[in-house]
This record gives C-alpha cells, sequence and structure tokens, in this order.
C-alpha cells in the first residue's frame, strides 16, 4: 500500500524515542530529581503533543487501495454506505472503490469477456445465481475461495445459503440476503373475501381461500410466471426437492416435479390463478396488475418488498406479509431460498487478501446482515442476527406490521439448489419452455414438459 512504508517507519522512530526515554528515566541516580521550570514543562508537552499529532497525521495520511466493484444498481446506495463505514472504521486501511452500476446481462456478458481474456475484470462483481454455474466450467474458477471467511462461524449462516455459491466444498460468492419465500397477502381482497390470512398453513388452505377469493371478488388468488420459474422452483425446493441432485444428476423430471407442475395446471384451471402478465415479476404489465389490486397474493422472496416499494405505491398499508404455506405440518423444509446475487473477487484483483477484509465487512458481518435488511429489506442470512430488536421494526408499507418476525421461525429451514455448471442451462430450459408450454400454450403436460426439459439436460452433459 503506498503511504504505508514510511508510515511505518515514522511509528517505530515515534515509538523507539518514547521507549528510550522511558528507559532512560528509569535508570537514573536516586538523587532527588530536579522539578522542571514551567518553561521546560511546557515544551515537554509541546514536544509530546507533537509526536501524537505526527502520529496521528500518519494514520490519516494513508493512501487508500483502489479497487473497482460491478454492481447491481438496487445494490448500489447500500454498498457506499459500507464502503463509508469501512473507511470511518478502518483509518489506517482506507480504500477507494470505483462504483459501477451494470445491468444484469450486461454484467453478466462483460465479465464472461474480461475472465475469459485473462483482462478488465473488476474487482469485485455481482454475479446473479442464474449464471454463477458458468465459471464452474472454467479450467480454474476465476473466482477468490471465500471458505477461510466463514470456517469459523459456520453455524451463524444458512448453510443452503452458503451451498448456492459453493462449489466442490469452496465458497465463491457472498450471499446478499436469505431470499426465503414468502406470499404477499392483499388485504384488501382477502378482507372483502372473508378470508383469514393467519389460517393458510398448508398449500391446501391457500387453494380453498383462492377459490373463495375467485367467487367472492372476482379475481383470482395468485399468478404463475410464464417466462421465469415463479413459484414452481420455491414450491419444488420447500417439498425437498430440486432440478439436479448433489452429484449433480438431472433430476427435473422426476415424480416430485411433475406432482407439483400439475398442482400449479390445476390453479389456473380452476380459476384461482392467472398467467403472469408480461411473463414475469419484473414486467411492467404486472406492476400495474398487481399495483390495481389486480390478485390476491403474490409468492416471492422477502427482497421483492422493495420492488412492491417502488414499484407499486398504491399498495401501500394494504400488503401482509406471512410465511410461505407448507405442503403438510411437520415437514422438513419450512420454505426456499431462490434467486440471488454473489459478490465475488476475481482473480484479477491484485490486492485479494484487503479486498476479501472488505467484503467480509461489507455483506457477511453481522452489522452487514442487519443493515441490509433496515436498507434493503433483505432477510439475513446470518440467524444469529434474527433476535436483534433493530429487525423489530413495524414498516408502514406492509400493513404497518413487524414483516421479519411475522416470518422468521419459517427461515430457518429452507432448501436451496445444489450448484453446478448446468444450473444456467436448467434455468433457462425451465423459464422458456417449460413454464411457457405447460401454462401459456398449452402444448405440453407437465410430464411432457419436464422429460424433454431433462433429455435436453442429459444430452448437453
Amino acid at each position: 500500500m503506498k503511504g504505508e512504508g514510511d508510515m511505518k517507519k515514522l511509528m517505530t522512530l515515534v515509538c523507539g524515542a518514547m521507549l528510550a526515554a522511558g528507559i532512560l528515566s528509569g535508570c537514573g541516580s536516586k538523587e532527588k530529581a530536579v522539578e522542571p521550570t514551567t518553561a521546560e514543562a511546557a515544551k515537554e508537552t509541546t514536544q509530546e503533543e507533537g509526536k501524537e499529532t505526527t502520529a496521528e497525521a500518519a494514520k490519516t495520511e494513508a493512501e487508500p487501495v483502489d479497487f473497482s466493484f460491478w454492481c447491481i444498481s438496487a445494490h448500489e446506495a447500500f454498498y457506499r454506505s459500507r464502503i463509508d463505514a469501512w473507511n470511518k472504521e478502518n483509518p489506517d486501511k482506507p480504500i477507494h472503490v470505483d462504483l459501477v452500476s451494470v445491468g444484469g446481462s450486461d454484467r453478466q456478458s462483460k465479465l464472461l469477456v474480461a475472465l475469459q481474456t485473462g483482462q478488465g475484470a473488476p474487482d469485485f462483481c455481482d454475479v446473479n445465481i442464474i449464471h454463477f454455474g458458468v465459471y464452474y466450467d472454467f479450467d480454474e474458477i476465476p473466482f477468490v475461495s471465500l471458505t477461510d471467511l466463514v470456517k469459523d462461524e459456520e453455524d451463524k449462516f444458512i448453510k443452503s445459503k452458503l451451498d448456492m455459491y459453493s462449489y466442490n466444498g469452496e465458497l465463491y460468492g457472498s450471499p446478499t440476503q436469505a431470499g426465503a419465500n414468502v406470499v404477499f397477502y392483499n388485504t384488501k381482497i382477502m378482507e372483502e373475501a372473508g378470508v383469514d390470512i393467519d389460517s393458510i398453513i398448508t398449500w391446501d388452505d391457500f387453494v380453498k381461500a383462492g377459490k373463495k377469493v375467485a367467487e367472492k371478488t372476482g379475481k383470482p388468488m395468485t399468478a404463475v410466471e410464464t417466462t421465469d420459474m415463479y413459484p414452481f422452483q420455491s414450491m419444488v425446493l420447500q417439498k425437498g426437492s430440486d432440478f439436479f441432485d448433489a452429484e449433480g444428476n438431472v433430476i427435473i423430471n422426476n415424480e416430485t416435479n411433475v406432482e407439483i407442475l400439475e398442482y400449479l395446471k390445476s390453479w389456473l384451471d380452476d380459476g384461482i390463478a392467472v398467467t403472469m402478465p408480461g411473463g414475469s415479476n419484473t414486467s411492467e404489465n404486472f406492476y400495474e396488475f398487481f399495483n390495481n389490486d389486480g390478485m390476491g397474493a403474490l409468492i416471492m422472496p422477502l427482497w421483492y418488498m422493495t420492488r412492491l416499494e417502488e414499484y407499486m405505491p398504491d399498495l401501500s398499508g394494504h400488503l401482509a406479509v406471512r410465511p410461505m404455506p407448507v405442503w403438510e405440518e411437520g415437514q422438513q423444509y419450512t420454505s426456499a431460498c431462490t434467486g440471488g446475487t454473489g459478490t465475488v473477487i476475481t482473480n484479477q484483483c491484485e490486492n485479494q487478501e484487503l479486498a476479501k477484509e472488505f467484503l467480509y465487512f461489507c455483506k457477511l458481518s453481522y452489522d452487514a446482515n442487519k443493515e441490509c435488511y433496515l436498507q434493503l429489506g433483505f432477510a439475513p442470512f446470518r440467524s444469529d442476527v434474527w433476535e436483534d430488536e433493530a429487525l423489530s421494526v413495524n414498516r408502514e408499507f406492509f400493513n404497518n406490521e413487524n414483516v421479519f418476525g411475522n416470518v422468521a421461525a419459517s427461515l430457518k429451514n429452507s432448501n436451496a439448489i445444489h450448484n453446478n455448471p448446468m444450473v444456467p442451462k436448467a434455468f433457462d430450459i425451465v423459464s422458456s419452455d417449460v413454464m411457457y408450454s405447460v401454462f401459456e400454450a398449452g402444448t405440453s403436460t407437465p410430464k411432457e414438459a419436464l422429460d424433454r426439459a431433462a433429455d435436453t439436460l442429459n444430452s448437453q452433459k
């Protein structure tokens, strides 16, 4: 680090001088010490103050280490707050971060090219889970291992969330949030239909409530995506299944997954669900639909709170957040970790140790998890933060309730994907073919669509 050597030399000289002074005073004669004159005392005080001022100046004049960071725009303000906090708490190790907000697909393509060519990659980058597995196909994974940052605190993290960004036992990305799924209920519609949302415990309860909503209000209970995977993938994970097993074998067309897709298809057939306007939860058509009280409930991860506040302001005050219904009481998994972004340190970073220190401070630490919820509404992936009083805040937008308190218990047993190089391909097939052909076009049965997906994935292995 520039300036660090000079600082160390200066501190050594100062400490040496102070030590020498202490030794000489201790080794003098036993004769009565001569009291210094007022002028001499003032001179000594000035000298001591000068030493302290010089030492302090050496600390504050340490030149910052430069880092580059390609991030998601929605996270930019949070990252800036963590950078400021780092520099305030670590004046001897200041950093300057060139934080650049880059769109998802653009960020992915630029990062891929930079890592393939060996030049131009940032030190830090946000990598969406749908792209993460791509980098496991490299001869050498181009990210710095973060395993040592969590090894002494593994019991404090949601293990399945860390597993999402791990491969062959090494952690390569820092999560941003738990990503646990919940249900956002429109309380106006629920009250009109006479539905008590706190009585909805299982998915069968959800269906019964949905039929009541459709009958009483003429509106659907919920919507399913046709160009993305919600809530299909969430329900698959919650039931203990996945698209791949732990060894990377394709299980996308197993009996459990087929049954869940058939279950969702029955929702559409029975009129309690519709296909999501615009195809996905990121569509402006959907924002308008849900904002105008178009349906009774939305099944999404807790991180969707920020989208609701930003793009669907008319829902303020009448959205209540509750745990994801379960398949049966007492089941192993009560929720599912889906979506999300892992922040990586690329292998082109020159100061990797300091980068790791900052990344821990920024995203993995206790305070980082707490601040992430307070600033962004993201559920902490550190369970030791869940009891923090700071999280027990009522959020006016969400029925003026303690949102985290309502769902915290359901987060403890959340399932997540088995990540591997084939995962991005599986996500693409489900989003572009399975969901559309079953729910929108009606050209395939759930079994036909999932069998086709399995054949495609197996042929590409």
